[in-house]
C-alpha cells in the first residue's frame, strides 16, 4: 500500500466536519511544513490505525478520480 492510498483511506475515515476542516486547511490556509506537518501526520496515522472497512479497488479508483477532478477544477478556476 502506498502512502497516497494510506492518506486517502485516512481522509475517508474522517467525519464530514473533519474532512471540511482538512479541505480548508489544504486549499485556503498556507502550509507551514515545520509547524503543520507533524500534527497532520499524527492525525492521519491515527485514522489509518483505527478500525475501518477496507475499500474495494473500484471504490478507491472512483475516490482518486473524483479527487483529481476536484483538484484540476480548483487549479483552473
Amino acid at each position: 500500500m502506498t502512502k497516497l492510498v494510506e492518506i486517502q483511506e485516512a481522509i475517508l475515515q474522517l467525519d464530514h466536519g473533519a474532512q471540511e476542516k482538512l479541505r480548508i486547511w489544504m486549499y485556503e490556509a498556507p502550509l507551514d511544513l515545520e509547524k503543520d506537518s507533524p500534527e497532520l501526520e499524527a492525525e492521519l496515522l491515527k485514522a489509518v490505525r483505527s478500525e475501518h472497512t477496507p475499500y474495494s479497488s473500484d471504490e478507491m479508483r472512483a475516490t482518486c478520480e473524483r479527487t483529481l477532478k476536484e483538484h484540476r477544477v480548483r487549479q483552473t478556476g
